[in-house]
């Protein structure tokens, strides 16, 4: 009878922790949902999501117990699979070989020993606030804009807000290079030659709204609108060349960098080393990197600026690990990231954490008119 007793009364604690913690969870997703504005469109929906929410939290309290270099967090994807926020979120980006331009020069010897410890081109007022692409896989026209407004800002002196959606909306993209063009991918070179051929608005006079919508949007006739910039062209740097990005870094300015960012969902704050070498590297997303530095405890960093909102990561920013000797993988699935179609591009050599000194530009010639 002692027995029975006993048994009955770790079964209610058990159940009373169970149903604590389930109180706890059924409270976190309600913040979610005020925090991130989710509807969804049933009940059964919503049963779902939270099943899936309740999955990726436990999935976070693991990784932040586990002592890593960076912290996971509830971010705008808890109630996406990873499979989904892989498929609908990382759509914006594919591997291109560069038709008509020249490969990019291997650079002279540079004695990086000479070049400073950290550089950010935040602090040189060279960089706008973070935006939020949405639902709309348009990384590649917010990685384009955001190199744009940084040069024009390092050039004129003056730094504004352009229009992601002009370049969204009537950027072609008949390689189907990076995707099939606007929310549906391309790459930031197609965004620069179209700007080199028409101009760029700014926000205000072509505000974005692809982001709520998941929807291109038609290409108006901005003629009427003052065009703001103008750029060049565009040049590349040596791919998976460290020292040529620290140098640019340190002694021109911001780049346009591709990466593979199928594990930062739920990144929250740190240094990432969470992509693995040993497996496929899927270049999916475009960024800009603003930076770098050295964290006391864990070692060198890029410092990249995303496009999911100021609410992600280090204020909108990740720090990726950064070594002087990085290591490589192979992206074997090229028209997922930065490839165009039938242009030859099986597998690529790809190198540094989630491949991020494989693809490396910026806008030349970015001037405000």
């Amino acid at each position: 009878m002692k027995v029975f007793i006993a048994l009955a009364f770790f079964v209610a604690l058990a159940s009373a922790a169970t149903f604590q913690e389930e109180g706890f969870l059924s409270r976190e997703f309600q913040l979610f949902e005020a925090k991130f504005g989710k509807k969804y469109a049933s009940i059964g929906e919503r049963q779902s999501r939270y099943n899936i929410f309740k999955q990726n939290v436990a999935k976070i309290q693991q990784h932040n117990l586990s002592g890593k270099s960076w912290t996971e967090s509830i971010t705008q994807f808890a109630d996406m699979t990873h499979e989904e926020f892989v498929s609908q979120r990382l759509n914006g980006y594919v591997n291109m070989k560069k038709e008509g331009v020249s490969a990019a020069k291997t650079q002279q010897h540079i004695d990086i020993s000479a070049l400073p410890e950290s550089v950010d081109w935040r602090e040189k007022g060279a960089v706008t606030d973070v935006k939020d692409q949405g639902s709309c896989g348009s990384c590649w026209a917010f990685a384009s804009v955001e190199s744009i407004e940084s040069y024009v800002a390092i050039n004129n002196g003056t730094l504004m807000e352009l229009s992601a959606q002009q370049i969204t909306s009537c950027t072609p993209n008949e390689l189907q290079c990076g995707g099939t063009g606007g929310c549906q991918g391309s790459i930031p070179q197609l965004g620069w030659t179209f700007v080199q051929l028409f101009g760029l608005v700014s926000e205000a006079d072509w505000p974005y709204q692809s982001g709520s919508n998941g929807a291109t949007g038609d290409c108006n006739d901005s003629s009427d609108m003052n065009k703001a910039v103008t750029v060049r062209g565009y040049e590349l740097l040596p791919r998976n060349d460290y020292n040529a990005i620290l140098n640019h870094l340190a002694t021109v300015g911001p780049l346009a960098v591709a990466v593979d960012a199928s594990f930062w969902g739920f990144y929250g704050g740190g240094v990432f080393d969470g992509c693995p070498y040993d497996s496929n590297i899927a270049i999916n997303h475009a960024v800009q990197m603003v930076g770098y530095g050295t964290d006391p405890d864990e070692g060198d960093y890029w410092i990249v600026r995303n496009s999911w909102g100021p609410s992600w990561g280090e204020d909108g920013y990740i720090r990726l690990k950064r070594e002087s000797t990085p290591q490589c993988g192979t992206d074997s699935t090229p028209l997922t990231g930065t490839a165009c179609v039938n242009d030859g591009n099986d597998e690529q050599y790809v190198c540094g954490t989630c491949a991020v000194l494989f693809d490396v530009l910026y806008p030349i010639g970015a001037q405000a008119l």
